[in-house]
């Protein structure tokens, strides 16, 4: 497992490779209404990929902005590319030639490779989804995005064996602190970050709550603090 990894507020993630790729998930900047965010969309001069989970505002608002700015391609469910795209997004920017992808599917480049997952969760446009992300090294990382805990979970994990895993905790519209550590034992990866707990009315407890219940349901699981903007060496 090499690389880096920053948490930017809520699902606002940034993973940069061993060989110096730059990943981001969920992009939502300060000036966008992401609470816990230091960056706005100019601070970021680089990126290579932005994965996106489902089409609501707090994971899709600074998409389009960051992809335009740095030349990445976008991945994401296909009707939601297809809505970006009728925004005025190039469609040379969005993964497999302006369809996205669906469960199951994803993105093969020489240097990485993306693959779908289910995600319970809604969305206007398409599915919601999640993403399983493997580095040239080998370093295998999932952003789950909005979702419930679901048995699938554990598929994934078998077929794909995780190093880290970014998963929701903060209850509401997705799995609160409770199912997300029962998540992390089904998936048993080396690393565990949480990530949006913002939304929840008592934030930091339900962060406290996932660390202890985490403790002792997967003790052998390493569980990352996130601390906005942050870097966190893999």
């Amino acid at each position: 497992m090499n690389g880096k990894l920053r948490w930017l507020g809520l699902s606002f993630v940034e993973f940069t490779t061993a060989d110096g790729k730059v990943i981001y998930f969920d992009p939502w900047v300060k000036s966008k209404g992401n609470p816990s965010c230091l960056l706005e969309i100019d601070d970021i001069k680089s990126a290579d990929l932005v994965l996106v989970s489902h089409d609501h505002e707090d994971h899709i608002g600074s998409a389009s902005d960051l992809c335009k700015n740095t030349g990445a391609i976008l991945g994401g469910p296909t009707e939601t590319m297809w809505r970006l795209m009728d925004e005025g997004l190039p469609k040379e920017l969005v993964s497999n030639s302006g369809s996205g992808y669906l469960v199951g599917g994803g993105i093969e480049m020489d240097w990485v490779k993306v693959v779908a997952t289910p995600a319970h969760h809604t969305s206007n446009t398409s599915c919601a989804i999640g993403h399983i992300v493997i580095a040239a090294d080998g370093t295998t990382l999932y952003h789950t995005g909005d979702t419930s805990l679901t048995a699938e979970m554990a598929i994934y994990a078998h077929l794909y064996p995780l190093d880290i895993v970014l998963l929701p905790i903060g209850g509401g519209g997705t799995m609160d602190a409770l199912q997300a550590a029962e998540a992390v034992r089904l998936m048993n990866p080396k690393k565990v970050m949480p990530m949006h707990f913002e939304w929840n009315p008592e934030p930091l407890k339900a962060l406290e709550e996932f660390i202890g219940l985490c403790t002792m349901k997967a003790p052998q699981v390493e569980i990352i603090r996130p601390i906005s903007s942050q870097y966190i060496d893999l």
